[in-house]
């Protein structure tokens, strides 16, 4: 008797995409149950295979979130500290001094700065709301097959886009090869191509997680569920309101610099491409309504 139940719990299992590691050790356990007590209740075994592949979709898409998460963190950080230690983008920094004026820049550099310019908003959005959805979920054992599908989107844009992003660091070096290069080029070069490799590298948890996604029935939430419902308003007046404040920071930014027009300029095309970046992929990661299907 216990031999039948375990043989259909297991290929329930099997059809649940419980992944064979796992899925023996369920079936071990349920095979002690027996042996205690043969006339245990443990119920239909597709009703368990089902809780099982919930429990372990909603784990995993909670997980491939993190990793994309602290992934996209550590590329930051490193982009960060090559600007702000003597390592920058020459191409940038010598603009207007003799140094600019004596590199040979590639007519593909400025289209790649541009693409890099997005694809860094679009990673650090994409990544963060994954982080925070993921985090929102962190008490629920089994959410729903859109939340699921919701945070793995958010995952899987984040770590492409950073990892497109961090293209630029070796990039820039194979651009302005002809000027001084030393130590920071090496280790733009070095430290470019890691964080892409660490990118890359969590990619297979996200990849685990759309194999493996819950079914259950719901919604997803949106932009406000993520942010917090207290402040009372719909995403589109939350992304107004974002956009405002991008404005409004990089212009005091650009005032402290001493150039506000420059700041100001910089702010509004920000302000622009956050409400542009929202209208485009607001629905697809969830910002305004949930997709229709997963």
């Amino acid at each position: 008797m216990s031999g039948g139940y375990l043989d259909e719990l297991e290929r329930e299992l099997t059809t649940a995409r419980i992944p064979s590691a796992r899925r023996s050790r369920i079936v071990l356990e349920f095979a002690d149950h027996l042996d205690s007590d043969p006339d245990a209740k443990l119920g239909a075994p597709a009703d368990i295979a089902r809780q099982f592949a919930d429990e372990l979709g909603t784990s995993l898409a909670r997980q491939a979130a993190i990793k994309a998460f602290f992934a996209l963190a550590a590329a930051g950080i490193t982009l960060l500290v090559m600007f702000l230690t003597g390592g920058r983008l020459r191409s940038w920094a010598g603009y207007g001094s003799g140094e600019y004026h004596t590199m040979v820049i590639p007519w593909w550099y400025t289209a790649a700065v541009m693409v890099w310019v997005v694809s860094a908003q679009v990673a650090l959005a994409a990544g963060g709301l994954a982080m925070i959805r993921a985090y929102r979920l962190r008490r629920v054992p089994a959410i729903s097959a859109r939340e699921a599908t919701i945070l793995n989107r958010r995952a899987a844009l984040g770590l492409i886009a950073g990892a497109i992003t961090m293209l630029i660091l070796p990039l820039t070096e194979v651009a302005v090869a002809k000027a001084p290069g030393g130590a920071w080029a090496i280790a733009a070069v070095v430290l470019g191509i890691a964080a892409i490799a660490w990118q890359l590298a969590a990619l297979p948890a996200v990849l685990a997680a759309s194999r493996l996604r819950p079914r259950g029935a719901g919604g997803a939430g949106d932009l406000t569920s993520d942010v917090g419902s207290w402040l009372r308003a719909d995403p589109w007046r939350i992304a107004v309101g974002l956009s405002v404040l991008i404005v409004v920071v990089l212009t005091v930014a650009g005032i402290a610099a001493n150039d506000p027009y420059d700041g100001a300029i910089r702010g509004i095309a920000d302000g622009i491409a956050c409400i542009v970046g929202f209208a485009l992929l607001g629905r697809y990661l969830g910002l305004t309504a949930a997709p229709s299907r997963g």
